[in-house]
């Protein structure tokens, strides 16, 4: 039997880097692409790419997330977030190839109360980067009907520059730190997406027809962002001697930033009923990654 082969956009991003360092199935091929390999804006490079690769499913992971550059450099955000994924929806398209892509949970305002947010809600973005991640999610609609949108939410990881990393890097040169109790969501381990993307993408590969559609996958249990700080700070404390005095703040104390959802739990039923994928709960993830950080960090002294 011919491997099966699996081309990720995105490789260089914190899922990107979760999903290369999984154990792959063995009879898969998978080839990982990085900005520099394949930029999705680049559409002539996306179409030879796949043509030369030949791939049985795609996986894109590929985005502008950083959520107050968006703001700023708004025709980057559009080209990366959603010309990018419909260009590649299209191609999908014309190649019968199944497609992945990750979406986000700002695409919801959070302004409707406390109710994790279900696949079919109205999306009605509070900033640039959830409205041009809402446009590529509907071009990859629009253009391919084999494809799975999966929205996830605050993604840490021990990979790059992210939540956790920030941190961490905050405790160790500040006395005191803010974070907002008017913004709630789930922090979910890269680690777990990816294995969230095995999952679906096994089988899908294996035929399955009714997996396609839109999918929320998070961490198990909401928490505001000074919520998750204190879990960081107990985490990393056996680590450290640092305490910095962690203060709670509004999200109104920093003038100058994108809005945010002040609620964006999402709803995880549907991934669990169609693909037997169940939450796990993110704090265990936050040791897993501090554990990791802290292993590298030795091995770097």
């Amino acid at each position: 039997m011919a491997a099966k082969r699996i081309m990720l956009l995105g490789a260089g991003g914190q899922v990107g880097q979760a999903l290369v360092h999984q154990q792959m199935p063995n009879d898969w091929e998978f080839r990982a692409y990085g900005h520099a390999e394949c930029d999705i804006t680049k559409h002539r490079v996306v179409q030879d790419e796949i043509r030369t690769f030949k791939p049985d499913l795609i996986i894109n992971s590929a985005a502008m997330t950083a959520v107050d550059k968006c703001e700023t450099e708004i025709d980057q955000a559009m080209a990366a977030n959603f010309e990018g994924p419909t260009n590649l929806a299209s191609q999908c398209s014309v190649l019968d190839i199944p497609l992945i892509h990750i979406s986000t949970d700002y695409v919801f305002d959070g302004t409707e109360g406390e109710t994790p947010y279900k696949p079919d809600h109205q999306m009605n973005p509070p900033n640039i980067y959830g409205s041009s991640k809402m446009m590529g999610e509907e071009g990859v609609r629009n253009e391919l009907a084999w494809h799975v949108i999966l929205r996830i939410s605050s993604v840490f990881s021990e990979f790059g520059n992210n939540l956790l990393t920030r941190m961490l890097q905050s405790i160790d040169t500040r006395d005191e730190l803010k974070a907002v109790t008017d913004q709630k969501s789930c922090p979910t381990p890269a680690q777990d997406i990816a294995k969230a993307l095995l999952t679906i993408s096994t089988a899908l590969l294996h035929g399955k027809g009714n997996g396609f559609g839109t999918f929320h996958y998070c961490g198990e249990g909401a928490a505001t962002r000074l919520e998750f700080v204190e879990a960081i700070m107990k985490a990393y404390a056996p680590y450290t001697e640092k305490r910095p005095k962690i203060l709670p703040a509004l999200t109104g104390d920093f003038p100058g930033f994108a809005p945010r959802p002040p609620y964006s739990v999402l709803d995880c039923t549907k991934i669990r009923d169609v693909y037997g994928v169940q939450q796990k709960p993110w704090r265990e993830g936050l040791t897993a990654a501090m554990q990791v950080l802290m292993r590298d960090r030795r091995k770097v002294a």
